[in-house]
Order: C-alpha cells, then structure tokens, then sequence
C-alpha cells in the first residue's frame, strides 16, 4: 500500500497518515509527561510511537477501507507491545497494550503477549515499515528500576499511560474535528489579583471579618513554603474557600505549578464553589475552570479494531475532561478512582495532576478502607511529580503515621498554615452542644414534640428511612395550619429538587427554607447527613442523631452560622445543638457505624466546652478510629506492588457498594427527557447530559434492582446505559419512594 492509515477520512475527505499520527502522538506524549517529570519523556515518546505499529498490518488497513470486517486479526495494540517486550520495559508494554482496552492485570498481559491467535511473525515487517516512515527503532534508554521500589514503578507507569491515550486522544480528535483544542494556562499572578479585588470588595468590619482576613493572609504567608502537604484547619465560617485558593495560586506561582485542581466529597458544594470561582476568575466562561462530575457513566469505546474515531460516533466521548485547564473542581470520588483507575478515559487526566496544587476540602471524608494505598500515591505524586496538597477542614484528621495506617505521616511532614488555630476555633464559637449517656435515648414522638415547640429548627438523622419516620411524626404533631413550615430533604431527591426547597441564596424565593429563615416564619427541617457541609443555611436550635464526631460538627455549622443571635437585651447567646440517641438506632453499617461508636465513648471523656472549641480533639477521634478500621481492607497495595491493574481498579472503590443513577421526573424532568428522545440517541451530547444531572438520583443497585423488576424504570433509549423512573415512584415531599408513604395517602 502506497500509504498507511491511522484513521478514516476526516469531513474535509483527508486520512489520518499513520506516519504523521505516530510521530504526533508521540511528540505530544513526550511533551506531557516531561511537564511532570523529565524522567518520564522518553518512555512517553515512545509509548507514543510505537502504540499504533499494529496498524501498519494489511488486515488493518483492510478494515480501515471497509475490505474486511473486525475480527481479532484486526487488533493492533498488541504488536507494539510485544516489540517493547523484548526491550523489557514494563511501562512501555503496559501502555501501549493498554492504549484501546485498558490497563491490564500482569499475568493477562503475559497471556496476550504470548496468545497464539496473533501472528506475531510479521513484527520484523511491521520493524522495516515503521522506520522507513517514522523513526530508527532504539529503546536502549534508562528504565527505573522495578525492583527498588514496585509502588513508585506502578504510578510511573500510570503515568506513561495518562500521557500516551491523552496525546492518542487529542491527536486523534484535532484530525476529526480539524483543529486542535485551545490551551489555558494558568495566570497565576493575574488571578490572584482577581481573588485580591474580591477579597477587598467583601465587608471589612467586624471581629469575624477581621479573622477570615487574618486567615487570608496567613494563607498567602504560607504559600513561600516550598512544595509538600500542608493542612489548613480552620472552623466553620472562617473563609477557607477563599484563603486556600489564595494560598494555591500564591503557591503555583513561586513554585512554576501548572493548575489548581479543588477535590470535594460533595455536590451541593461543588456547584457552589465553582459558580463563585466562575464568577471571579471566568466570567466569560472561557473554560478558565471546568467543574469534572457526573451522575451518568458514558460508556467508554474499547474495541480497538474499529476504524473510526470515537469522537466521530458518539458526540459525548469526546467531552470527557482531561483535566487541562487552570482551575478544575471535582469530587473525591472522581480524583480517587482515577488514581486507581485502568480504563483510557479515566486515566488521561493522571499526567496533569502533576506539578499542580491539590486541595482536598473536608478532608475528613476521605474514605477510611482506602487510606493507606491512597496516601501511598499522594506521597509519590508529592515526591516525585511536584504535587502540592492543601489538606482543608474544620476537623483535621491529620493521618498520623501509626501501626494501623502505615502510609501516615511523620511529624512535621504536614506543615499547618494557619499560626493562631486555637485561638480562632475559640474566637469562632457559635453553639453550645447538649449531649447525655448514650443509654438514655429519644423517641421519634419526644424529638417531634420539642421540633414542633420550636420556631425554626434541624434536625439531622443517619438513615432516610429515620428521616421519613421523623417527618411523618411531626407531620401528625404539628397543627394543620404549620405543616407548610415542614421540609423533608435526603438524597433520594434530585439536586433540583433540593434546590427548590432550599432557596436560591442570591435570590430567595418566598415559601423556601432559606425565605422563611431569613424573615423569621416558622421553618421545621429533617435532613440526612447532606445538609452537614456546604449548605449555608442558619438555624437557632438543631438536633443532631448520635453520629461519627466529624458528622456531628460539621451539621453544628448550620446552627448560629453568622453568629447573629441574640438574646432579649441584645446580647450575643450561643445557638443550641443536641445530640441524641434514637430510641430505634440502626446505623449505616461499616466505618459509618464504627465512628458513631468511637464517637459515643469519647463523649463521655470531654466536656461540652471541648467539644466546642477544641480542634485538636479531632487528632485522637481519627486515631482511635484508624485503629479499629482497616485502612487497605482489599489488600490494595499488594495487588499495586505486582501490577495488577484492572483488578486494582475493580476493588479500589470510595463507595464500595454499587450505585445507579436514574433519571426521575421531577419540575422540568419529563420535558427535558421527552426533547431528548425526540432528537434520538445519535444526537445525544454533553450538554444533554448536563441538562439531565440536576434531575439524577443515585439508588443502590438492590433498590435499582428491585424498581427494575417493577417494570418501573426503563431505559432512556434502547440498549443504553441510562435509566428514567417512573411517575408513580417519586414524591413531591420525599423523592424517590419504595414503600415510604403516609397514612393520608391511602385515604380514598
């Protein structure tokens, strides 16, 4: 053949030269992972060279013409990586093997080096081809040696791999879409000139105003420090949004890092957060910062024959995030799987966390079971591709080295930013807890009747069925002309459901919580662990259900939140938080339940006062909790050390019981479900998905299950992987429902 081909005609009728896309992927490689780690360039280039050489077969280019049909004589990654095998360098024969299917275990890599299907006798053919168009084959380069240490091998690997599918990716996208994406680098002076202007836009006056500016400059002092992991502690209320973004673009800026990347466990607070840092450093919506979440997997194209592009058949594939921006927020659960992930899409980002600020927000959320293998990979991400991590929470665990989590830190390997934290935690009080034996505990009815002789009050519970059993105790109590003031909220609502019953903050609407809040009508809220972080809302009194000690704090910050109640003469008084112990007290099984019990026996050591103003109380809370939970319950660091990919990434999972999103139809749902299926599923795009997240609910797979049985949810187009719930089972008051239902509803 007088030419060989990547790819299939692009809209102008131009093929991808194989020649031209080799030597493109692996510049680009080269160029991404020399970014992170100089070390890491040549095996980067020539992952990227040598991932296609397969393609250079007849049976290939065949199939790219339509002359043959997909078969496994149509695979090409494969001969790439047997080429390198004879080198013996792993992470080249891992990425490269990988670049289609995802990263494999070891021994079914040796299987598919070894399998007898592929003709393996044409590699000396396939040698002659590739340098007579591309380059010289040489791999006699250095190679890290695997046996000093097995872990820092695996994450170079990792690495290898994140740079090769991006630049495979992109190279291929610019060919289809003819044109390359636009760079942003981060600014990082001009940004935080931007940050500087909102600060001094802010109210100046008042002690609490004084301490958040004095926690931005501490934050801005602290960023000289060179690159490592730094914790700021800092209570509720005190400006930490803000001061750590200060602390990180001061930081990129000294240090030459590349992008600030904000990991939070919630939603509710990352749609917040990264509207506010939109509004400051993206106004125009350039893509300066891109929020990375999603409800809905988009199934990923693995079949490595196929002669197009996957951006050429499913608009939605090429929309996932690399991660190539200034700013990005995402949650825990994106940046963590991701560490541990094997799948293309999910590993391309990985070569851009290097050199990069990292601030994990209520880092007390990171899970328990996954501790060690993951402060394994933030130590090496630290150490060896320039990673600075900010550890942010009011309730520091701080991840002492000790015999259960062997991955801790040493003292003073965590530098703390702030330099007066005990002073602030005082300064900062806004509650006095009320809390009593665990054995004497509280019926639903006593809770409901202290809820209904109150104003406005939360009260925060473990499970959603207590929620629903409480709401429906003081649905009965309250007299028919208050039940308005009642509000029910828990994740089996969709995030604009919840919105809608919240209130938009900069634009209250009447009959909200946050209307009824701010002008003093009665306002009566049962709420699941959701509402603990990042909901800005104020109650006078809240109820908080026995709970791991962090839990309990963070729902304390929705009492008193602006330190604005005052007594009968004017006088600042303390809001009221009470901690009790259902009468019926099943916990969520688990570290959940093993914190709560934890959380039980030191609150008979410590006092109220403690509890309230010691922040350092939190240290020996997470040591004692460490020490009865196992930080690598699947034996992760094992299953790294021998390089089992794929089963490391099918193991290492934050929420380990499975979890399915549906679609419900709630507000603007069904329209929007409706105009999607008119426009067909070949039409499907991003920005369909993004349209349909404000109305997702995640249901465990039984529950999932269990609807699906029903006949209650269907698929959102045939033989796809995204589900819509049916009118009847989800409720106005309380979301998705199985079997919760009031007596009322049955009155005929």
């Amino acid at each position: 053949m007088s030419q060989f081909w990547a790819h299939t005609n692009n809209q102008a009728g131009q093929p991808h030269l194989l020649c031209e896309h080799l030597r493109a992927v692996g510049s680009m490689a080269r160029r991404f992972a020399a970014a992170g780690n100089p070390g890491c360039a040549q095996m980067a280039e020539w992952a990227g060279l040598l991932h296609d050489l397969g393609k250079y077969r007849p049976e290939f280019q065949d199939y790219l013409r339509n002359r043959r049909k997909g078969s496994h004589e149509t695979h090409h990654a494969i001969y790439g990586a047997r080429l390198a095998s004879k080198s013996c360098k792993a992470a080249l024969v891992f990425a490269i093997a990988a670049h289609h299917a995802g990263l494999h275990d070891t021994e079914q890599l040796r299987e598919l080096l070894n399998d007898a299907r592929y003709d393996f006798s044409c590699l000396p053919e396939l040698e002659r081809r590739f340098e007579s168009e591309v380059s010289k084959i040489d791999l006699n380069f250095a190679d890290p040696d695997l046996s000093k240490d097995k872990l820092q091998y695996e994450v170079f690997t990792r690495m290898i791999f994140s740079a090769l599918v991006d630049a495979d990716f992109l190279d291929t996208e610019a060919h289809y879409q003819m044109q390359a994406r636009e760079n942003l680098a981060l600014e990082p002076e001009r940004m935080l000139a931007q940050l500087l202007a909102e600060k001094a836009a802010k109210p100046a006056g008042g002690e609490l105003n004084a301490l958040r500016n004095r926690i931005f400059q501490q934050c801005l002092d602290a960023a000289a420090q060179p690159p490592g992991f730094f914790s700021l502690t800092v209570p509720t209320g005190g400006g930490k949004t803000l001061s750590s973004m200060a602390f990180a673009l001061r930081h990129a800026g000294l240090y030459g890092l590349r992008r600030v990347i904000v990991v939070i466990p919630y939603l509710s607070i990352i749609e917040q957060n990264a509207a506010q840092y939109r509004r400051i450093f993206d106004p125009d919506n350039r893509g300066i910062v891109i929020e990375h979440h999603s409800a809905v997997s988009v199934p990923e194209d693995t079949d490595e024959s196929r002669p197009r592009s996957p951006f050429e058949r499913h608009a939605v594939e090429y929309a996932a995030e690399n991660w190539d921006a200034p700013i990005i927020v995402t949650t825990s659960v994106q940046f963590i799987e991701s560490l541990f992930a094997s799948r293309p899409g999910h590993c391309r980002k990985l070569h851009n966390i290097a050199r990069s600020v990292v601030i994990f927000d209520e880092v007390q959320t990171l899970p328990t079971h996954l501790l060690n293998p993951l402060l394994s990979i933030l130590r090496e991400l630290q150490r060896t591709y320039g990673v600075s991590f900010v550890f942010s929470t009011a309730t520091q665990p701080a991840f002492r080295k000790s015999s259960s989590v062997v991955e801790g830190f040493a003292e003073k390997e965590i530098t703390e930013i702030t330099k007066d934290t005990g002073a602030a935690f005082r300064q900062l009080r806004r509650v006095r807890y009320r809390f009593s034996s665990p054995m004497q505990t509280m019926s639903w009815a006593e809770v409901a009747a202290r809820m209904a002789a109150a104003q406005q009050v939360l009260c925060v519970v473990n499970t959603r069925r207590h929620a629903f059993e409480l709401w429906n105790e003081l649905h009965r109590t309250l007299p028919e002309g208050e039940r308005d003031s009642l509000f029910h909220l828990s994740s089996w609502m969709c995030a604009q459901h919840r919105f809608d019953l919240l209130g938009d903050d900069r634009a209250i609407e009447a009959g909200t919580i946050r209307a009824r809040l701010k002008c003093g009508a009665p306002c009566r809220v049962v709420s699941t662990q959701l509402i603990e972080a990042g909901v800005d809302v104020d109650f006078p009194l809240l109820f908080r259900a026995l709970a791991p000690l962090d839990s309990i704090v963070q729902a304390a910050g929705r009492c008193n939140r602006e330190g604005r109640l005052t007594d009968e003469r004017g006088q600042p008084v303390h809001g009221e938080v009470v901690i009790f112990t259902p009468e019926e007290n099943r916990l969520p099984r688990g570290v959940y339940q093993t914190a709560t019990g934890v959380t039980s026996t030191l609150l008979q050591q410590i006092s109220e006062q403690q509890l309230a103003t010691d922040h350092q109380l939190f240290e020996e809370y997470f040591t004692r909790l460490f020490n009865y939970t196992d930080p690598d319950v699947k034996d992760i660091q094992a299953l790294r050390a021998a390089f089992n990919f794929r089963t490391v990434a099918q193991v290492a999972k934050v929420i380990k019981d499975g979890l399915c999103p549906v679609i419900v139809p709630y507000g603007n749902g069904p329209a929007i479900i409706a105009q999607i299926r008119n426009k067909g599923r070949e039409n499907f795009t991003k920005h369909d998905l993004r349209r349909l997240q404000r109305y997702i609910v995640n249901l465990q797979e039984r529950d999932f299950r269990l609807l699906q049985g029903l006949g209650q949810i269907k698929e959102l187009f045939p033989n796809w992987d995204l589900h819509v719930l049916a009118e009847g089972f989800y409720d106005h008051r309380f979301g998705v429902i199985l079997n919760q239902r009031l007596e009322e509803d049955f009155i005929i």
